[in-house]
């Protein structure tokens, strides 16, 4: 009772502030010397908490001149506010000032260093060469020996003998050497005077650990040493406490950990220095989990004998309670003890309410003053009436603001988001929950708002400043609070003071006269009775039992911290303290008055004698001056049975709660082993005493048993002379003095600390701390500076009772560290600050005691590291050791890691994968190293990932690397077709062509990505959006295409999340049940576009959709990677084909695929025609207006020149890239994905006023003889766009000419088509740069269309390209965004095109078919000149009601015309666009320009006036320059002199010299003589002569589509790509013969480049999948591999090493790229052969096998022999295994048997899950579908679809006549085969749907036997009894 109410003084006095226990004297002294040495403001430190160092706020400058070695005074924080200095030294804070850094002070006294130090530095330092077991078995022995002989004279020889004590020097020298050592740096001389030992030498040598915190500095005054450590925002304790998710589920992670912590402490040790008390404190941690260790300096510190009182009493304040509170009780562990007591104390009402929830505050860890940790208290009243009414303590603050209706709205929400399948990327967005925090930072500060600066207000609050918006009263800011009330309330009164004077105090209910008494009574509630009966809910609500599980749920009180398993590092949160109902106060009951009431009747007996039997004691008088009855344990009297039944309940009410579902909750609840021992936190039942350790029995130790070599004993030993001695002695005594033998007492000098103890201590306390890893919900209730002896007695109890919460892999580290089993007596904990807690046996379990080298050793397998921690440890060493400043080193470290990657992938596992890939991330995501780490480490990486994990993980980084366009240097590497051909096969086809390749392409429009570009994409969506659906009736004749396919996500779109943070696998196996099929990014089911997405560059496109990614993604688990083949287009030499691009350096293959690749290309087109040179000749000349606008006057050509070669080189490699990529896609799917990509790409070439400027001509010849006829000088778009046209113009060369007609021309007439926007005033920019890319385009194409096709679509091109574009160009209600130059720039492309056309065509064609384009074109000129005569005043009145004025022109029409638009006009169709577009026109047109064009006069006079506007002497071509800047002239006369300006026809073209055409009058329709001149191929031409052909033929290619191939191309381009359901058409596309036996299984490869086939003939073979023929052409096979003896069932690639697994019988392992053997794997006994395969998919790299004796069998590729063997039959005899399948998470695998029945395994335990009868009939074939799902199929004709743990089948489908023998997956459908040679297709999804087709005879010969399918071609491999394969769609 006087411990309780002494405790309670001390709080009432120091308020708030006094409640944090780590302020002792000690601390108060290192503040001041840390102020005084360093030169640091008083303001600008803070003790950390848990008191063992300081924090300081330092300026940045000054910690750089610190590690230079100099040392001023640190500078003020000026400008900044004693409040803001401090929040910003407070933990949860991670923003800073620029320019301010914060550093931990660690300081050690010298006075307490003056102790000697014994035992020296470990003399052997061979830690460099491989240890080996033979060295280990050695040192093992040696140790042993030392230590046995040590402990032997220690025991026998020590007390008798006098020599001199070991030389131990001065422990202040020891520690200063060894600091200089391990930190690698030198003491630098502080403080007044300077005279202190400092070594000269200023280098910074290499720290000797590099998982060690690294010093800033040491420093060194007289009476201190400091080391100054950068400050660590978050420690291993923060993990454990607030993101225990982190590191569930993986004891990888754990163990690594601990692996690092142990290299750091060998490495200290190494170098005599030892760690200290360590705690989860001291291990640093990042978002990476790579833990560095600070070191515990303060435990060497010796308390001198006048400091030791001082010392005691504060252990007993901040330690323990004191000892007789539990002493009763054996066993209790400390904490408990503490927290116990304090529980009691208040139950019993020795303290009060008050202080009881600050402790409960403290022991949660929260820091008074965090913004974001501030302790809670209830708010008690509502301050409505005097003295308030109560709150309801039953229901959280949150809850009762927000009501029961909003909280069950919002989780309810929440927790369908969850089950729709948010759950599929890293951390689940939505997770169930009903509140989101108890004290939220805002609230915090809106409390503070009077006391806090104004810049924090509007930093974290609001803005702008708006201090009337702050609650003004008491009672508004309890109403307004969603949180609870802070301490200040109760205990500050100036609180309520403002500093602001705009802002008012806040004010107190009106029945309190001041502030002062508001505090005072409001404490008084706090106490008072009607809050002491009810707030153990409010403690159950906050830190109790209700914060999870059931209870949270009922009480509306799930907190999103606790259940969404965030990896996400954090230093607050909220913490759950007690997993029991708390117990009710013991208030006495109010009736109770210390005077009897008066009652008249003698009733008052009883009570008397009832209250006689106890003792009353004093009552507590509370602060309002009311007698509150608080503490009175007479209540007994009255409910006499109620603390019993109270107990009770409590111990029964231990149920497990169910949690939600997350992999965060798995370390809460470590086990359900009993219902006693409630798997939570703590619970308020009397703790049973520990149960005793199994005793052992003592390892004795025989010597020389069974040795046949003597020991050679010294000379005189006699093993009893001492005995005899003793024996005499003691007669001496007995006889001689009467006396009896006393043993002597033991000498009083202490003996000096030796260092080998304080080692042994490190070890222990490394046990405590891993201990505390693994029950940190357990003891959270210990003080943060507890000592170490505390922390082992709590840890060694929880230990003992709880060891099967243990994690298997800590168990035995945890025995040997912590002595828990097999101690003979009982331990004996020791308690001073130097000791070891107890002493290590010198040899225990044949080892010497446990040193930080023995445990790390591969030998001692005390902890079982897994092989590749040392290479992963390297690793990361290696990534951090490196600082990168600039491309080479970027390019040296990445390089560096590449070489290390080897080692540590060799071994790796998932769970060490999830360690390797944050480092990886951030390497992709860093500027300088994102190129050279796709380069280098993305494919071995993607290879240990597999497809699905790669896509999760790398792909968001991939995106950055291609999206970022400041990284030029290096950037070619990325688009090089060995590195594509890598990422198709390591992220599987679908997901590259879905979601890298518009990234990849992107390149192609120029590198640069324009700013202004991107401005207006953002800006177009909304239009571009809806001007799409609206398409005119007759445009379909095109072909469906026009149905846009949806746009690949963007990155912004796949709302990819950021993974540098931490990676685990596991999520998955959480992920709910109705998750979609698809693999990859696990894509949710969303129909309707996204908006977000379509911001990123050249991305924009027609109509946005993710869901794209739900085509054909998922593959089943057979058909994983794919021959990542650069060249194989088409090729006779297999072997060269097949070339694989990972096995040889990457530079050398790089080189080598693309010289190849070269040659190659040549045979598929016939013609050398695509060299590039062409279209990159004027790249050089023209690179400074696009990428170097902002930096071209600041850098020397010299650079600028080289960066043009750089981008020359980018654009080659891309362009060389698409066009292989074009090719070994395939028709349908290079036009699906690679062309429309393209042809989006085309618009954006010209987006944004730069793209449509005139370039300047790189010729000597002047400007005007620049082209033909119809050929105009190019904008800076047309040198952007080179790239992209001639890309598609070579898919048109592969594919023929369909392409252009069926795919480019519909995709233009879309371009141009009308917008349907309600205002036509405007364009958008997207668009105006769509009608020039459209126009640019269809003078391409029409150059290549033959003669009569160009006849056949002319009236088309007519009407659905020329007269929308000039409707857009002659319109004058519509204007361009780039006004005139777009204009300008249109017209002259428009000019170019109909001419062309007319060339093409002659002169009576044009007459037929272009007379209305070429008369709309030449009327605007009468248009304006009609409206310039008429001088027309439009005035804008009219306007104001939308409506445009309208003028009447000559032809009689009346037209809406827009004033504004006039001007734009005018500058566009001046004089000279006049005699530029008059003079082509009648040289081509001749006479019939008159029928044609009835203005044709006009124009004429128009274009003679711009010559004479021509003075005389500008007639000279040199010196002509353009009349107008805007619009120069295209073609200008050769010499004015010849021009007549009559006007005729035909007396132009007679005159017109240079290179332009010469019109005979005899041929008036030639098709011009240039047609046959154009050298089609010679890579020399120049780009002009090229450009200026009238008529190319595109060549014949082996590719060419044609019959069947050209009908389903047709088909395909049409099909939207949402199109998520198989349509079977039955179109022959090619047969594959080859095979003399039936085909038994199929499948192909993941790039679906090639597929694989096994036969009956006992052969494999490897076959192209390249379109050939009009589908009637065979295809031969590539390679053939015959090393099997019997008839192969099953053929497979294994996803990660791309190898390929087949099986006779036997496995097969190979290589498909050599046709080599890798691996064959025997059945063990030839009688029992394997029936079923099927492989794991990656990370994993095994095969699981199945014999006829019912065994399942798994290998490693990588390893020799098996990795398990479990049985299936398990008693039952089900028959043979016919079937296999393994879960594509890889977690489970599935057998199907004979009989019918089928047994579901878990792969990592061998445990049988489930085994059901499912099918009357044999079972022939099983697939495993994401989301848990099975998809069977048997020989009582049915298909049936189960959900792994469900009894009942989801879908059940029955063949009517023949059994399903084969069938594959597409996305969530399955595609079906029967021997009746029926393709069926059934859906898994609801509703139930079957569809079924009778292959044609003509199309399929023989019986179906096997089927694969192509998922994203959409194509089906069906395998017949006659060995032939065909190809159908």
């Amino acid at each position: 009772m006087a411990q309780g109410s002494r405790r309670r003084k001390v709080v009432l006095k120091a308020g708030a502030e006094g409640w944090s226990p780590s302020s002792g004297p000690d601390m108060e002294e290192l503040l001041r010397s840390v102020e005084r040495d360093l030169n640091i403001d008083a303001r600008q430190l803070v003790l950390a908490p848990g008191g063992t160092h300081v924090v300081a706020l330092v300026s940045t400058r000054w910690l750089a001149s610190l590690r230079e070695r100099r040392l001023g005074p640190c500078p003020r924080t000026e400008g900044l506010g004693e409040a803001e200095v401090r929040t910003l030294l407070q933990r949860s804070v991670q923003r800073l000032p620029p320019g301010w850094t914060r550093v931990e002070v660690h300081g050690l006294r010298k006075r307490r260093l003056s102790y000697p130090l014994g035992g020296v530095l470990p003399s052997e330092e061979g830690s460099c060469s491989p240890e080996t077991l033979t060295h280990f078995m050695q040192e093992v022995a040696a140790q042993n020996y030392r230590n046995l002989w040590r402990h032997a004279y220690h025991t026998y020889g020590q007390p008798y003998s006098h020599s001199t004590a070991p030389s131990a020097i001065p422990a202040l020298d020891a520690m200063r050497q060894a600091l200089q050592r391990v930190y690698g740096c030198t003491f630098l001389p502080v403080g007044e005077s300077t005279q202190c030992l400092s070594n000269a030498r200023d280098s910074r040598g290499s720290p000797a650990c590099p998982s060690l915190l690294r010093a800033e500095a040491l420093l060194e005054s007289p009476e201190m040493l400091y080391v100054i450590h950068p400050y660590v925002q978050f420690s291993l304790h923060d993990v454990v406490t607030f993101s225990p998710a982190k590191l569930t589920n993986s004891q990888a992670k754990v163990l690594f950990i601990l692996f690092r912590v142990l290299r750091a402490m060998d490495a200290c040790h190494r170098q005599g220095l030892a760690c200290g008390a360590l705690s989860l404190h001291h291990i640093a941690v990042d978002e990476k989990l790579c833990s560095e260790l600070r070191l515990d300096l303060s435990a060497y510190e010796m308390p001198s004998e006048d400091e030791n009182p001082e010392v005691s009493e504060e252990k007993n304040r901040t330690g323990v309670k004191s000892e007789k509170e539990g002493e009763g009780r054996p066993g209790c562990p400390t904490c408990r003890k503490e927290l116990q007591g304090l529980v009691l104390d208040w139950v019993h009402g020795r303290i009060s309410n008050f202080h009881y929830l600050m402790q409960l505050n403290r022991l949660a860890g929260r820091r008074q003053g965090d913004p974001n940790y501030h302790p809670v208290l209830p708010w008690v009243v509502d301050f409505t009436t005097p003295y308030g009414r109560f709150r309801d303590l039953r229901k959280s603050k949150f809850r009762l603001n927000k009501g029961d209706k909003q909280l069950d709205f919002t989780y309810e929400m929440t927790r369908q988001a969850f089950v729709a399948g948010g759950a599929g990327s890293g951390e689940p967005p939505h997770v169930p929950h009903h509140i989101s925090d108890v004290l939220s930072d805002i609230t915090y500060y809106v409390y503070k708002a009077r006391r806090t600066p104004r810049s924090v207000l509007c930093g974290h609050v609001r803005a702008q400043w708006e201090p009337h918006e702050y609650p003004a009263t008491m009672e508004r800011m309890q109403t307004w609070t969603p949180d609870e009330c802070i301490p200040e309330f109760y205990t500050d009164p100036s609180i309520f003071c403002s500093i602001h004077p705009d802002m008012p105090d806040l004010d107190v209910p009106a029945w309190c006269s001041s502030n002062q008494e508001f505090v005072a009574a409001h404490r008084a509630l706090l106490e008072s009775w009607e809050v002491s009966q009810d707030l153990h809910h409010w403690i159950d609500l906050t830190f109790g039992y209700k914060l999870q599980g059931k209870e949270a749920v009922k009480e509306k009180n799930v907190c999103l911290h606790l259940v969404d398993a965030h990896t996400h590092l954090t230093s607050y949160g909220v913490v759950q303290l007690f997993d029991q109902p708390h117990p009710q106060r013991l208030a006495g009951a109010p009736a109770l008055a210390p005077e009897p009431p008066l009652i008249p009747r003698l009733l008052v007996q009883p009570i008397q004698e009832a209250t006689g039997q106890e003792d009353i004691s004093g009552q507590l008088i509370n602060g309002a001056g009311r007698h509150v009855v608080e503490a009175t344990p007479c209540e007994t009297g009255w409910t006499r049975a109620r603390p019993m039944t109270g107990e009770d309940d409590l111990e029964q009410a231990t149920e497990a709660l169910d949690s939600i579902s997350l992999p965060g909750k798995a370390g809460d609840q470590p086990g359900s082993s009993s219902s006693q021992a409630s798997p939570g936190l703590l619970s308020f039942s009397a703790p049973s005493g520990s149960r005793p350790g199994r005793r052992t029995k003592a390892a004795g130790l025989d010597p020389g048993e069974g040795d046949e070599g003597k020991i050679v004993l010294p000379e005189g030993f006699s093993p009893i002379q001492a005995l005899e001695e003793l024996e005499k002695v003691g007669n001496f005594l007995a006889k001689g003095l009467g006396h009896q033998l006393e043993e002597p007492e033991a000498p009083q000098a202490p003996p000096p600390v030796h260092l080998q103890s304080l080692f042994h201590r490190d070890m222990q306390a490394l046990g405590v701390l891993l201990a505390e890893m693994v029950f940190a919900t357990r003891v959270r209730i210990l003080q943060p500076d507890a000592p170490l002896w505390v922390r082992f007695e709590a840890v060694r109890g929880l230990c003992t009772r709880h060891s099967k919460d243990i994690p298997v892999s800590l168990q035995s580290v945890l025995d040997t560290l912590l002595q828990l089993s097999g101690s003979r007596t009982p331990m004996v904990v020791k308690k001073g600050k130097l000791d070891p807690l107890f002493e290590y046996r010198p040899v225990s379990q044949g080892l010497p005691p446990p040193s930080p080298a023995q445990l790390l050793s591969p030998f001692s397998s005390v902890v079982p590291f897994p092989p590749y921690f040392p290479a992963l440890h390297k690793f990361i060493l290696l990534y951090q050791a490196r600082r990168v400043e600039n491309e080479g080193q970027g390019r040296e470290l990445v390089f560096a890691l590449w070489q290390q990657l080897g080692a540590v992938l060799n071994d790796i596992t998932p769970e060490g994968l999830e360690i390797l890939l944050p480092f990886v991330l951030s390497l992709m995501s860093e500027e300088h190293t994102a190129v050279y780490t796709a380069w280098y480490l993305f494919e071995p990486v993607a290879k240990a990932l597999g497809p699905k994990n790669a896509n999760k993980y790398l792909l968001k980084p991939l995106i950055g690397a291609y999206e970022s366009p400041c990284r030029l240097h290096g950037r070619f590497y990325l688009y090089t077709d060995c590195f594509v051909a890598q990422l198709v096969v390591r992220l599987g086809l679908q997901a590259f062509l879905v979601h890298l390749l518009p990234h990849v392409l992107q390149v192609l429009a120029g590198v640069e990505a324009s700013q202004e570009e991107d401005k207006g994409l953002v800006g177009t969506t909304e239009d571009e959006e809806s001007e799409l659906p609206v398409l005119g009736p007759g445009s379909c004749a095109f072909g469906e295409e026009i149905q846009m396919d949806g746009q690949p996500a963007a990155s912004s779109g796949l709302g990819l999340p950021d993974y540098r943070s931490g990676v685990s696998f596991h999520d998955q196996a959480d992920l709910p049940d109705t998750e979609d099929f698809q693999a990859g990014l696990y894509v949710a089911e969303s129909p309707q576009p996204q908006e977000a997405e379509a911001v990123s560059l050249g991305q924009l496109s027609d109509k946005s959709s993710t869901s794209e990614a739900s085509q054909g993604e998922e593959r089943g688990a057979d058909d994983g990677g794919a021959p990542a083949d650069k060249n194989s287009v088409k090729s006779g030499d297999s072997s060269q084909d097949l070339k694989q691009s990972e096995g040889s350096e990457e530079e050398e293959e790089e080189e080598g695929c693309v010289v190849l690749e070269e040659e190659e290309q040549d045979e598929v087109t016939g013609t050398s025609e695509l060299t590039l040179s062409d279209t990159m000749l004027s790249m050089e000349t023209v690179v400074a207006p696009g990428d170097g606008r902002d930096r071209e006057e600041e850098e020397e050509p010299l650079t600028e020149q080289a960066e043009g070669k750089e981008k020359k080189i980018l654009l080659d490699t891309a362009c060389k890239m698409v066009r292989w990529l074009s090719a070994k896609l395939g028709p349908t799917v290079a036009s699906r994905h690679v062309a429309r990509n393209l042809l989006r790409l085309l618009t954006s070439c010209y987006v944004g006023p730069t793209r449509q400027q005139f370039t300047v001509s790189s010729d000597d010849s002047p400007p005007l003889s620049a082209g033909n006829i119809y050929q105009k000088r190019p904008v800076l778009g047309d040198i952007v766009s080179g790239p992209v046209l001639s890309c598609l113009l070579h898919i048109a060369h592969l594919y023929g000419e369909p392409v252009l007609t069926y795919q480019y021309l519909p995709y233009i007439s879309y371009l141009v088509a009308p917008g349907s926007t309600s205002s036509p005033s405007r364009l958008n920019s997207r668009k105006e740069a769509g009608l020039l890319a459209a126009v640019t385009l269809t003078q391409k194409i029409i150059v290549y269309l033959s003669d009569t096709t160009l006849m056949d679509i002319l009236p088309r091109i007519s009407h659905e390209v020329l007269l929308p574009v000039l409707s857009f160009l002659t319109s004058f209600v519509t204007g361009f965004p780039s006004g005139a130059q777009a204009r300008t720039v249109l017209c002259v492309k428009t000019i170019s095109l109909i001419a062309l056309i007319c060339l093409r065509i002659g002169q009576e064609m044009v007459q037929q078919h272009l007379s209305e384009p070429v008369a709309t074109f030449f009327q605007v000129f009468s248009h304006l000149h009609d409206l310039r005569q008429q001088d027309l005043q439009l005035d804008p009145k009219g306007c104001t009601e939308g409506q445009l004025p309208e003028a009447t022109f000559s032809d009689g029409q009346r037209r809406p015309v827009d004033p504004t638009l006039l001007e734009e006009l005018q500058k566009v169709f001046t004089l000279e666009m006049a005699y530029t577009i008059y003079v082509p026109f009648s040289c081509l047109l001749g006479d019939i320009i008159r029928k044609i064009i009835p203005n044709h006069e006009l124009v004429g006079e128009l274009a003679g006036l711009y010559l004479e506007s021509l003075s005389p002497s500008s007639r000279n071509p040199a010196s002509l320059e353009p009349a107008v800047a805007s619009a120069s002239p295209e073609w200008d006369p050769q010499g004015g002199s010849c021009l007549q300006d009559d006007g005729h026809s035909g007396t132009f073209g007679s005159v017109l010299v240079g290179n332009r055409i010469q019109i005979p009058d005899s041929q008036p329709q030639s098709p011009g003589p240039l047609g046959s001149t154009s050298g089609v191929g010679s890579g020399g031409l120049s780009r002009r002569s090229e450009d200026n052909a009238l008529k190319r033929e595109l060549p014949r290619s082996a590719h060419g589509l044609s019959g069947n191939w050209l009908a389903y191309w047709q088909y395909e381009i049409g099909v939207s790509q949402q199109e998520s359901h198989f349509h079977f058409h039955q179109i022959r596309l090619q047969s594959f013969p080859g095979h003399t036996g039936a085909v038994k299984c199929v499948a192909a490869l993941s790039s679906e480049d090639f597929f694989l086939s096994g036969s009956k003939d006992r052969t494999v073979r490897l076959w192209p999948l390249y379109n050939c023929g009009d589908g009637t052409s065979e295809t031969a096979s590539r390679l053939i591999y015959a090393q099997h003896r019997k008839s192969v069932f099953y053929v497979g690639q294994l996803e990660a090493p791309q190898y390929v697994v087949s099986c006779d019988g036997a496995v097969h392992v190979w290589d498909p790229f050599t046709g080599k053997t890798l691996r064959t794997v025997d059945p063990s006994d030839s009688r029992v052969p394997l029936t079923a395969v099927a492989v794991m998919p990656a990370p994993h790299t095994s095969i699981t096998m199945a014999s006829s004796d019912s065994t399942l069998r798994f290998v490693d590729c990588r390893k020799p022999g098996l990795q398990h063997e479990f049985r299936l039959g398990g008693g039952l005899n089900p028959g043979l295994v016919r079937s296999l399948a393994v879960s594509p998470s890889g977690r489970s695998v599935v057998a199907g048997f004979s009989s019918g029945f089928m047994v579901l395994l878990d792969t990592r335990t061998g445990l049988v899950l489930r085994g059901w009868p499912a099918h009357e009939g044999d079972i022939l074939q099983i697939k495993a579908v994401e989301g848990s799902v099975l998809v069977s199929s048997s020989s009582d004709h049915s298909l049936t679809v189960w959900k792994e743990l469900e009894q009942k089948p989801t879908h059940h489908y029955k063949s009517a006549s023949d059994p399903i023998h084969t069938f594959d997956l597409y996305g969530s459908e399955v595609v079906t085969g029967t021997v009746a040679n029926k393709i069926g297709v059934c859906s898994l999804l609801e509703p139930p749907s079957q569809a079924t087709t009778k292959l044609s005879s003509e199309n399929f010969r023989g019986t179906l036997t096997s089927l694969a399918l192509l998922p994203t071609k959409r194509h089906l491999l069906l395998g017949s009894d006659n060995g032939i394969i065909r190809l159908l769609a």
